[in-house]
């Protein structure tokens, strides 16, 4: 891998049992990473092919969700598997983007960068060689064959300038910037492309950040769900013109 690459996008929600998106989506049920339970929060992790959509909600009083969902649920996170987390930091420094947590876990380097700075809070992992993502070597279950839902190809991050927030990420994690307009609409955004997939920036109407996902499906439609659009696209959604 020689640039970053969209792997996972996070929801967070009141309460996990009540959230009804794996039911939404037809998805076989999940599996639980035991590392955020330090962090009071718990979680139910999706396969979607090669990428994933976790859902996380507060265990306890002291878990930093609390805040976020004053706001109600919502698209909460964005991961991106990247090449080289030093070099990123660095970049960080030399950019203005701050890194709120810094963590190496299995042999993996992690970073979370500030929302503030990147329109929604952003992990940005780089992984030890033969290693895709974190849950490559976990016994997890699979892709239901009869989930509505498949790859992650694209997220929508409603900020006050598109434009310059892409021309930041693109500056952060050289990223080339293209035009894509949103699945089954005619106006046009500014979007980076990560690997196969896309982080769309689109005007901020209401709720800021993470808004909306595309996943690959083989009927299109729409899901209002957790404060989120996702829309089920028939086919990867294609690069635009820079």
């Amino acid at each position: 891998m020689s640039s970053p690459e969209l792997v996972q996008a996070t929801v967070a929600v009141h309460d996990l049992a009540a959230a009804g998106i794996r039911e939404r989506l037809g998805l076989a049920p999940g599996f639980a990473d035991p590392e955020l339970a330090a962090w009071e929060i718990a979680n139910e992790v999706f396969t979607l092919g090669d990428t994933y959509l976790e859902v996380v909600a507060p265990s306890g009083p002291g878990s930093r969700l609390h805040r976020f969902l004053e706001g109600g649920a919502g698209g909460y996170l964005v991961a991106l598997r990247v090449p080289d987390a030093a070099a990123l930091a660095e970049r960080c420094a030399a950019l203005g983007v701050r890194i709120v947590h810094r963590q190496d876990l299995a042999g993996a380097a992690i970073l979370q960068l500030h929302p503030g700075d990147l329109g929604v809070l952003v992990e940005a992992d780089e992984m030890p060689p033969g290693r895709a993502w974190h849950y490559d070597t976990w016994d997890t279950p699979g892709r239901s064959p009869d989930a509505r839902a498949g790859d992650l190809v694209a997220v929508d991050v409603a900020v006050a300038d598109p434009a310059a927030m892409a021309v930041t990420w693109s500056r952060l994690f050289g990223l080339p910037v293209v035009d894509e307009a949103v699945a089954g609409g005619t106006a046009g955004g500014r979007a980076v492309r990560a690997g196969r997939g896309l982080v769309r920036f689109v005007p901020a109407s209401g709720r800021r950040g993470l808004v909306a996902l595309d996943l690959r499906a083989p009927e299109a439609g729409v899901i209002e769900t957790a404060g989120l659009t996702i829309r089920l696209v028939p086919h990867e959604i294609t690069e635009g013109a820079a």
